[in-house]
């Protein structure tokens, strides 16, 4: 099925919700929080479980009261039932604006420049194996190649997306996203390549597969934190083969140095979007991430037009990736919910609750394909779950265990109330921090 983009016209005006706004005594009290104690929030808001949530919503209740009594009011001017309605808006604020600013780091994080890419794209000789497979499938008989490296096989690629020696770049990106060179590859052993399993919640423990938390070398790239077999701390991991015996290290990292190792260095998907990030600037093609909330998941939309400018608003937005496009379907997996998904960039016309896109089939004007074994009560079923999940105080109906959607729809806010914030995150980022609401 061929990717879908999305309306290719301007996005409509949004306004601010004046009733999704912390008032500046919530505000306060949130940034007073921050100041008093930055581990517990940052811990907390890393990863909003149950209980970190229900911890964070009685501190900022009692930093409310402090804010309110010590401008010479009295925590008694308002009842429990408002001061809980300011300390939830001023949290689902912040919780948008700490996703957003998360996003917008690996952004600043990962813009290499065009020397360090090509440096990246010609460090490896390709494994013979992988060289004859891209001959294989990207020669042509008038242009027969065995690529050596990922630079040769990027080349290739471009001569195959040119037509009289014009480049489409539209065909070039699809190319490089089914190419080995950005392809999903799992943790495993790097001599006989046996998977880690990777599912999560955990069926078994780190030990029973084999691997465990290492100090660092000192010859690591960029090491980062990230989520594998749940979320973890910028750590190095040391896996021994059940089968053949063999250690292998393993790291998550953005450099592309790290992530384009041919020689089977596990590539999870967020390091996949990191790469394609990178691929992207360098290649001068607009890419925007897109974040499922409450789901470990993350996957790019990129805009085709090629009579637009780089950085117009006006964009058709394409999702080539056909799990990416179905992730309502994911839903039917078992293991969890996902609560909304965003689409998150630099440019703040760009950043979008774009929920509804992926809750749609094609006929509708959505990305899901349509199948003729599906009707709309299977979508119906699909956006049923997703309300569930959002209105589960717990966390236990997402895939993450995680409250985001519930902080989110307990204070009210609609897509547009989200899209709103993110674009309002997108602004001030790099001016004020996520947790500054109002300055």
């Amino acid at each position: 099925m061929s990717s879908t983009s999305a309306p290719n016209c301007p996005q409509p005006s949004i306004e601010q919700n004046e009733s999704t706004i912390a008032s500046p005594a919530a505000a306060t009290a949130l940034a007073s929080l921050y100041a008093r104690d930055k581990t517990l929030v940052d811990r907390a808001f890393n990863h909003l479980t149950q209980n970190a949530l229900e911890l964070i919503d009685k501190l900022l209740l009692q930093e409310y009261d402090l804010v309110l009594s010590s401008h010479g009011g009295t925590a008694k001017s308002l009842n429990e039932v408002q001061k809980e309605e300011q300390c939830n808006l001023a949290l689902a604020q912040s919780c948008i604006r700490r996703i957003v600013y998360r996003c917008l780091d690996k952004y600043s994080r990962l813009f290499s420049s065009p020397d360090v890419v090509e440096d990246a794209l010609k460090c490896y000789s390709l494994p013979e194996a992988l060289q004859q497979q891209l001959a294989s499938k990207y020669s042509t008989n008038d242009h027969p190649t065995q690529p050596t490296t990922w630079y040769e096989a990027l080349q290739q690629l471009k001569f195959l997306a040119s037509d009289e020696k014009v480049l489409d770049q539209d065909k070039l990106w699809r190319l490089i996203l089914e190419h080995p060179m950005t392809a999903y590859i799992p943790v495993q052993c790097q001599r006989c390549g046996h998977v880690v399993p990777d599912h999560y919640p955990l069926q078994q423990t780190d030990a029973d597969v084999g691997i465990k938390e290492v100090s660092p070398t000192g010859t690591e790239i960029e090491i980062r934190a990230g989520f594998f077999r749940g979320p973890r701390k910028a750590v190095v991991f040391e896996l021994t083969c059940p089968h053949c015996k063999q250690v292998s290290m393993w790291y998550r990292s953005g450099h592309p140095k790290v992530v384009l190792n041919p020689n089977k260095w596990g590539r999870l998907c967020g390091e996949q979007e990191d790469l394609r990030l990178t691929l992207a600037e360098y290649l001068n093609i607009p890419l925007r991430l897109v974040c499922p909330l409450d789901w470990d998941h993350v996957w790019s939309e990129y805009q085709t037009s090629p009579t637009l400018m780089k950085y117009s608003p006006f964009a058709a937005w394409k999702v080539e990736d056909g799990s990416a496009r179905n992730f309502c379907r994911r839903l039917d997996e078992g293991i969890g919910s996902w609560t909304r998904v965003w689409a998150i960039h630099p440019n703040p016309e760009w950043c979008q609750d774009v929920t509804h896109e992926y809750l749609k089939y094609q006929k509708d004007g959505g990305r899901a394909d349509d199948r003729e074994d599906e009707d709309d009560d299977a979508m119906n079923s699909y956006k049923q779950a997703v309300k569930y999940a959002r209105n589960d105080s717990t966390g236990s109906l997402t895939q993450a265990n995680t409250c985001n959607g519930y902080i989110l729809a307990r204070a009210n806010f609609t897509d547009d109330d989200v899209t709103v914030e993110l674009r309002r995150a997108a602004t001030e980022y790099g001016s004020k921090e996520w947790w500054q609401l109002h300055v």
